[in-house]
């Protein structure tokens, strides 16, 4: 028995077609306190780019997989760095390399779209041992900083 190939994952703006396939997205009530601290995920990330904070220049995006939506996230971008925020693969689909797909799309996505990037951060939950993983195997490394008590990540952009 040979095992196939996953469907690739696509990035899709959340808008008018999507929006509510988007709020769908559901993660387990112990991870919520990790990505949001509020379900849906997707109302706490477009409500984020609706009011910008930071005064960052907010993406929400959906993470769709043979044109269904299977996790949501955020990029917010600044000049010289774009922060991942608020990823969340709906709990039906984890443990299945979304999670990890998602991350390496999503860098190549900033460094694609964003040439002024140098690098992408993030944090993460103390707590959240499998995030840290991912985030490692995907070449995001802790830089020493805090932000609202999580260690910043951060991944430089691979420039010529």
């Amino acid at each position: 028995m040979t095992v196939e190939d996953p469907p690739p994952l696509r990035l899709a703006p959340i808008d008018q077609s999507n929006w509510r396939a988007a709020v769908a997205v559901h993660i387990s009530p112990d991870q919520v306190r990790f990505v949001a601290g509020h379900q849906p995920v997707a109302l706490v990330i477009l409500s984020k780019a609706y009011v910008r904070p930071g005064n960052l220049d907010w993406e929400p995006l959906a993470l769709t997989q043979e044109g269904s939506v299977v996790g949501v996230v955020a990029l917010a971008h600044a000049h010289a760095h774009t922060e991942l925020l608020h990823l969340a693969i709906d709990a039906s689909m984890q443990g299945r390399g979304v999670g990890s797909a998602a991350v390496g799309l999503l860098v190549a996505h900033v460094a694609e779209t964003r040439p002024s990037s140098r690098r992408v951060d993030l944090t993460v939950h103390p707590d959240n041992a499998r995030a840290q993983r991912l985030y490692r195997s995907q070449g995001f490394l802790p830089t020493g900083q805090v932000r609202d008590g999580e260690p910043m990540w951060s991944r430089d952009l691979d420039r010529d």
